[in-house]
């Protein structure tokens, strides 16, 4: 009977993965069922009593409860029971959890006997366990550490979890000084009313509430603004506990927006006064060009000369200009300039240009000594303003009754003559460089002279006509202009000045010029 009662019980705790172990206290040995065995990783002739030699299998860490454990069973009247659990070091070097139960048989005196128990792994139990609390402890130090708040209420809106940003946010010191409280602890009555309804909202439909631009107002009267996310909370069946919440503070974003919107108007407010300054800056520049030259002759009873130009600013305040300056009846001087960039500063340069201009007048006839004087007035106002700019030109003289063209250039591209259908790049003076205007004070200047009988069309121009790019930075180049001048040598000096213009757009990749362009056209002819 008793060996049936011994069979049945282990066959009971085989199913329930328990195994049996029965020390009679004092003694070395000790009894371990098979399941115990297994647990412990030994065979039965060769297992340790863990009590007696407990330091050896256990972990120091559990060793000390353990030990507290028996001592309150093993003493006189102690506790009748034993409960532990305690990492156990397995024969193969891994640790290995135990739960250790036991029941005290006393003698008469009340002395501890016999100790019997069951002994289970629990390993795999503990280890998940113990992930647990790491991912827990993870998880808020997470939602203790992140700048924003984040939050858990109840049904009545109480909270019963938040984190520290939230806390302080509310004015509370801590955490548990906020739980079990509403927003009417901390808001107006309004702002608290209002989150009230929103949560009773969600928590009806159970649609979430995200990135809501919310104005807070304090009971102390304290206003700050927070985009807000409110969702339902429920439990792992999906039982509805309430709502949680992340609010993120961006007063100080919403503070910085306002002030940016009305700096926006401020400054679109001044954009359109500087507009309609520039507009009049450039119909005050354009009127001071030379007007109605298209198709101006000058003439004697041998000679004439036609004269064409075209002017396409790329913005508002130009950098290229040109002037016609009237010497006699039968001379007169053109000169085409370009200031360096654009925009307000060359429109500044072309002013003081104009203005050197007119002191140069008795020069006028001298083309490389009407330069020279320009170039040291311009490096004089450049020097005392203390910037680096510069402007290239080619200023020529015509003279009918001298039959010649003279010209100077100063770092200027050098002008383009069709000679019977022919074109070809006139050299810059005498074959010598020359600097740009505002860069080299008594800089020397040279001219150079050509018969207007060698001319049938003469264009002089700026560079931004044949620096035009395309679309894998190929530049027009003055190659092209040259032979679309000798292609349109039949037709009339005007259309051929629109087709050099249309041909340098259809080459850029914008269909625009990017730099201003000046083009200045001369047709010589006979006379009366």
């Amino acid at each position: 009977m008793a060996s049936e009662l011994h069979d049945r019980l282990e066959l009971a705790l085989l199913a329930s993965n328990e195994g049996v172990w029965d020390w009679y206290v004092g003694e070395r040995e000790i009894y371990y069922s098979e399941r115990v065995l297994d647990f412990l990783g030994y065979p039965a002739d060769k297992a340790p009593n863990i009590i007696l030699q407990a330091r050896k299998y256990f972990h120091d860490n559990d060793l000390p409860e353990l030990r507290a454990a028996f001592r309150k069973i093993v003493i006189k009247d102690g506790d009748d029971t034993l409960a532990n659990d305690c990492r156990y070091l397995h024969p193969n070097g891994s640790w290995r959890w135990l739960r250790i139960r036991g029941v005290v048989v006393r003698d008469d005196e009340g002395m501890a006997h016999r100790i019997v128990g069951s002994i289970i792994d629990i390993s795999q139990r503990k280890n998940a366990e113990v992930a647990l609390q790491e991912e827990r402890h993870r998880l808020r130090e997470l939602i203790e550490n992140i700048p924003i708040n984040v939050y858990y209420k109840d049904k009545e809106s109480r909270f019963v979890l938040a984190n520290s940003s939230t806390a302080e946010k509310l004015g509370a010191g801590r955490e548990k000084d906020i739980l079990g409280k509403t927003d009417r602890d901390f808001f107006d009555k309004r702002h608290a009313d209002m989150g009230r309804k929103d949560e009773l909202e969600i928590m009806e439909t159970r649609v979430p509430m995200l990135k809501a631009l919310q104005k807070e107002t304090y009971d102390k009267g304290k206003t700050t603004w927070a985009e807000t996310s409110k969702l339902p909370w429920l439990d792992r069946k999906g039982e509805l506990c309430g709502t949680f919440g992340i609010t993120t503070d961006i007063t100080a974003l919403f503070t910085a927006q306002q002030e940016l919107g009305a700096l926006a108007k401020e400054l679109q407010k001044r954009n359109v006064a500087i507009e309609e300054e520039l507009q009049l800056a450039r119909e005050i520049q354009q009127a001071l060009l030379p007007q109605e030259l298209d198709g101006l002759v000058l003439q004697d009873n041998q000679l004439e000369v036609t004269v064409g130009c075209r002017y396409c600013p790329a913005s508002e305040m130009a950098g290229d200009f040109f002037e016609v300056i009237p010497i006699s009846q039968h001379s007169m001087g053109i000169l085409i300039c370009d200031v360096m960039g654009h925009g307000v500063r060359a429109s500044l340069v072309v002013s003081m240009l104009r203005g050197l201009m007119e002191k140069e007048r008795e020069s006028a006839t001298s083309p490389e000594w009407f330069l020279y004087g320009v170039n040291e007035g311009l490096v004089s106002i450049f020097e005392r303003a203390g910037v680096t700019l510069f402007a290239t030109a080619i200023y020529c003289v015509i003279d009918l009754q001298e039959r010649t063209l003279t010209y100077s250039c100063a770092g200027h591209p050098a002008p383009i003559i069709v000679r019977l259908g022919q074109g070809k790049l006139l050299k810059a003076n005498d074959g010598k460089a020359s600097p740009a205007l505002g860069l080299i004070p008594q800089a020397v200047y040279s001219s150079h002279t050509v018969s207007l009988d060698e001319i049938d069309r003469l264009l002089m121009y700026t560079d931004g006509l044949h620096e035009v790019e395309d679309a894998s930075g190929q530049e027009l180049g003055i190659e092209h202009v040259i032979a679309s001048m000798e292609q349109c040598s039949e037709k009339g000096l005007e259309e051929c000045l629109d087709t050099l213009l249309d041909e340098s757009r259809r080459h850029s990749v914008e269909g625009e010029f990017a730099d201003d362009v000046c083009l200045f056209g001369l047709e010589v002819g006979s006379g009366l």
